[in-house]
This record gives structure tokens, C-alpha cells and sequence, in this order.
């Protein structure tokens, strides 16, 4: 990887650094709305089993999800057991 790497331009390299920071925005950005989505969800009275299956996801890994959102200073009005 890092011999592929050292035969791009340095133009190239920037370019490639600029996509990859706007992908992360947009996975930041993705990851704030389904906290917020599985948020109401749950006041909607869905279980986590239900909001994990519809997102793709295991009920342990949405568990973890939900807890860094809210530990980003997000505010909780919901439940997360099941």
C-alpha cells in the first residue's frame, strides 16, 4: 500500500485525502441521523430488536451505537432495553 502510495503525484494524493474526509463527513452525518431516528423509534415504542433488524444491525451493536451518540452530549428522552 505505502509503495503504491509514494508513486502517486502529490495532486493525486490530496484529491484522494479530500474524498476520503467528505466520506467520513457523511458517515459522521449518517451516524447523528440514526441516532436520532432510533431516538424516536424507541419513544414510538419499537423494540431494539426491531430497530436493530430493520438497520442491519445486532441489538449489542446498536446498544453501542446509541450509547457513544448519547455520549456526544446528545440529549435522551427514550428507553434502550428491550
Amino acid at each position: 500500500m505505502l509503495g503504491r502510495m509514494a508513486n502517486k503525484d502529490a495532486d493525486a494524493i490530496r484529491e484522494e485525502l479530500r474524498r476520503i474526509g467528505q466520506q467520513l463527513a457523511q458517515a459522521d452525518e449518517l451516524r447523528e441521523r440514526r441516532g436520532k431516528v432510533v431516538d424516536e423509534a424507541r419513544a414510538a415504542e419499537l423494540t431494539q430488536r426491531e430497530i436493530a433488524l430493520l438497520l442491519g444491525m445486532t441489538e449489542e451493536g446498536l446498544r453501542k451505537a446509541q450509547k457513544s451518540y448519547h455520549g456526544r452530549g446528545r440529549s435522551y428522552g427514550g428507553r434502550l432495553a428491550s
